[in-house]
């Protein structure tokens, strides 16, 4: 049976190491990944990789070969449609740093891990912080430069442009669900980490309600997406990297109207209104309201360095 607990004969579980993982989906694509497959702004709700989940900590992740090419199709990433959707995305930057400062007033430096085109490094820098953002794409780096007036380093964290560099705030803003060495990442992160520094990590929840109700077609299970975490795993990830929460609590997001319901056809038959909403002045204007929205299906974690595991690393 796919769902059967027996010793894995592909990956360990990667946060846990535990043997007991099983096929949790089957592939949702049949040819090999190209960049394109890996958009921010795709909309292929439910289309994965082969998804393994773990009997003993639940997390769910990919088990597949093109694991090893990620980077490279990351490097090649274009995503015309993000640069559209900038505007309300950096509402969403300007809330998160201002949890970010609530937590760390006193904070001067920043470094956002998979900065995509510099929106968050854009308004930290507004706001008086020193702050670097490291992205592996190419093509997002150059949109950094020329849309957003930043230059952000093209390529991977760990950094040797920033190896002898400490922070204090490291933000992971949804990018650990697309690394297949989630915990590397974190122990990378804190040791990058001044001390009484922060990390600031934003996932989507496979646990929450929502990803329950909409089952297999979750709006966050994508092919660019390979670690599915809930608060447990997550947690188990963490301490594992010798990382302590601070809080946790749940995303805010700000969306254009018309965005939301173009994606919500893509579960309920509303094609005719969004088409009817073109024509029409009044719902035209409505639909390109920006309204706040908290799903409660995106954790975000606040941690810092568990002192007893930073002294048994040295």
């Amino acid at each position: 049976m796919m769902n059967e607990l027996l010793p894995a004969t592909k990956p360990d579980c990667w946060i846990c190491g535990s043997i007991r993982t099983a096929l949790w989906k089957k592939r949702g694509i049949e040819r090999p990944l190209i960049p394109e497959d890996l958009q921010i702004t795709d909309h292929r709700y439910g289309v994965t990789l082969s998804l393994r989940k773990c009997g003993d900590c639940g997390f769910i992740f990919a088990d597949d070969a093109e694991l090893t090419e990620l980077t490279a199709l990351y490097e090649r990433l274009d995503d015309p449609e993000y640069a559209t959707t900038q505007d309300t995305r950096l509402l969403q930057m300007r809330w998160l740093l201002g949890k970010m400062l609530e937590s760390r007033p006193d904070a001067r430096t920043l470094l956002d891990v998979g900065a995509g085109a510099g929106l968050l490094v854009a308004e930290a820098r507004r706001l008086g912080l020193e702050a670097i953002g490291i992205e592996p794409s190419c093509s997002l780096v150059e949109t950094a430069a020329r849309v957003n007036g930043v230059e952000i380093i093209q390529g991977v964290f760990p950094q040797a442009k920033v190896a002898e560099q400490k922070f204090d705030v490291i933000s992971l803003v949804d990018v650990i669900e697309h690394v297949a060495k989630p915990v590397e990442l974190l122990r990378q992160c804190r040791e990058a980490l001044r001390p009484e520094g922060i990390i600031v990590l934003v996932t989507p929840d496979v646990g929450s309600l929502l990803a329950t109700v909409l089952g297999r077609r979750w709006w966050h299970f994508r092919l660019a997406h390979v670690g599915y975490f809930d608060r447990r795993s997550l947690t188990r990830a963490t301490e594992s990297a010798g990382l302590t929460p601070l809080r946790w609590f749940r995303a805010k997001w700000f969306f254009r109207v018309r965005y939301l319901a173009e994606r919500t056809a893509e579960y309920l038959p509303v094609d005719w209104l969004n088409r009817l909403s073109r024509r029409v002045p009044v719902l035209d204007g409505l639909y390109q309201r920006v309204i706040p929205l908290n799903l409660r299906d995106s954790l975000v974690f606040f941690l810092t360095a568990d002192k007893k595991a930073s002294s048994s690393d040295s």
